[in-house]
């Protein structure tokens, strides 16, 4: 008995072992597409920020999880600056492979310079629908693309079923939603023909802009009964604590202060933020 017990505990650290190689050559292959330097500009600055889950597998220590999340900020070629925060449902490997088709997708259809916020969503979104890694299963990718004119100070801004934007002003600290709808436009991969809307934000002088996944709200409070949500209350009540901060010291608050109200359990599902300051 006592050998066939040693043989199952064997055999479980092998398949922990296989799983955790599997999973870290998957997410190092995410964070491969994650932007190293981000260029602003003049008169901006951005701070942003990837962290996966984690899980605990048998054999011991937690397994950093492939996700699907993702964002990237870059240059357009008229001085204006592209904000992209993405996340795809589920967990693991198939949200990872949704994240980098994605990711491909973006990166051809940006030399086509959008800035028709609306029309570069339905162009990926089309393309999108006919990939199978994407959509099998049910499969689909929440996106918000914003464009930011650093002479008129505008964000336009499209969701695809993404959380919205909160603004902060930092003279009062007041923050909140820049759209009453929570999530608005359909998800990514669903409906070919998809159509989608174009919003407009004035960024003011002294103000920030904070664009996340839901992996930051979507944690709870493991100390009650009642499993309170962070949620984008949360958000608002962190960035006003930390708006005298340096840009990267409220990003780092953002992470800290959700770790905290789930009593350092942590986030179970992964997260990226882009946080832009208007200085």
């Amino acid at each position: 008995e006592a050998a066939v017990r040693a043989i199952e505990a064997e055999r479980e650290r092998f398949i922990a072992e296989k799983l955790r190689e599997e999973v870290e050559a998957v997410r190092k292959l995410q964070e491969s597409i994650t932007p190293n330097a981000m260029q602003c500009p003049d008169g901006y600055e951005v701070e942003a920020r990837y962290e996966s889950s984690q899980l605990k597998v048998i054999g011991g220590r937690p397994v950093t999880m492939a996700g699907g999340d993702y964002y990237d900020v870059f240059p357009l070629p008229d001085g204006k600056l592209a904000l992209i925060v993405g996340d795809a449902s589920g967990h693991g490997m198939k949200a990872c492979m949704s994240i980098m088709t994605m990711h491909t997708l973006i990166r051809l259809l940006r030399e086509n310079r959008f800035n028709d916020t609306a029309e570069f969503v339905e162009r990926v979104n089309r393309n999108l629908c006919q990939q199978s890694i994407v959509n099998d299963d049910g499969g689909f990718i929440t996106l918000i693309y914003g464009v930011l004119d650093p002479v008129n100070h505008e964000l336009t801004w499209t969701s695809a079923g993404h959380p919205v934007p909160l603004l902060q002003r930092l003279d009062n600290g007041e923050v909140g939603p820049v759209a009453d709808d929570e999530a608005p436009g359909l998800p990514l991969g669903i409906i070919d023909d998809a159509e989608y809307t174009v919003h407009k934000t004035s960024i003011p002088e002294h103000s920030r802009l904070l664009l996340y996944t839901d992996g930051l709200i979507e944690c709870f409070d493991v100390d009650t009964q009642e499993h309170h949500e962070f949620g984008v209350p949360g958000l608002c009540n962190t960035m006003r604590d930390s708006r005298d901060l340096e840009l990267k010291g409220t990003l780092q608050s953002l992470f800290d202060a959700t770790l905290a109200f789930t009593g350092g359990q942590g986030r179970h599902d992964d997260t990226s933020v882009v946080l832009l300051e208007r200085t």
